[in-house]
């Protein structure tokens, strides 16, 4: 797992917290932090993505997120009395983005022949569907809404973290493999050559 996605995670984790925690504080200032963490974590998706391009839909995924979670975080910033509208909404469809993005690891666990991708994909339907949640699921008292995203926020950076774990343990024992299997061919054809 690279350093960002471990802190993009870790934020989400100590989001959630403090939302599952706190709900009661201004909406000013909650809408403040939030905005704050989004841009980070936005900023950290899209550095990763600059790092690892490799035409994957987990890369892809990446980037898209980043923008987004960049985006949404200044325009909290700069309107943040509208928190208890549109916040349950707009953080529902970031989670979904989520989501996405944890189905594509697991694809790429499945490509990988992980035994773990039944696991990843278990895991980013969950947060896919408790994006939906609160997208879709209206609920009438803003405390309940705020500890429902803390908890959402907590459940995704912590499967962020399992699944990002587990494709960087596929990837590197794919690329072992592989290269295991050229030295092996190589020394197949030296022994052939001698002869």
């Amino acid at each position: 797992i690279t350093a960002n996605a471990r802190f993009s995670a870790i934020l989400y984790i100590l989001l959630g917290l403090v939302l599952l925690l706190w709900p009661e504080r201004s909406t000013s200032a909650l809408c403040l932090l939030l905005g704050a963490v989004l841009v980070l974590c936005g900023l950290s998706d899209i550095f990763k993505f600059l790092r690892n391009r490799d035409g994957t839909l987990y890369s892809a995924a990446h980037l898209l997120t980043g923008v987004i979670l960049a985006a949404v975080g200044v325009w909290l910033m700069a309107r943040p009395t509208l928190i208890a509208v549109i916040i349950p909404r707009i953080i529902g469809v970031l989670i979904c983005f989520h989501g996405v993005s944890n189905l594509g690891g697991a694809l790429t666990l499945w490509k990988n022949r992980s035994d773990r991708w039944g696991a990843a994909a278990i895991l980013g339907t969950v947060t896919l569907a408790l994006g939906l949640l609160l997208v879709l699921a209206p609920f009438e008292a803003f405390t309940t809404v705020v500890r429902i995203i803390g908890a959402v926020l907590i459940y995704d950076g912590v499967s962020d973290i399992w699944i990002s774990t587990h494709v960087t343990e596929a990837i590197k024992q794919a690329e072992k493999a592989a290269d295991a299997q050229r030295d092996a061919v190589d020394v197949e054809f030296r022994d052939s050559s001698d002869q």
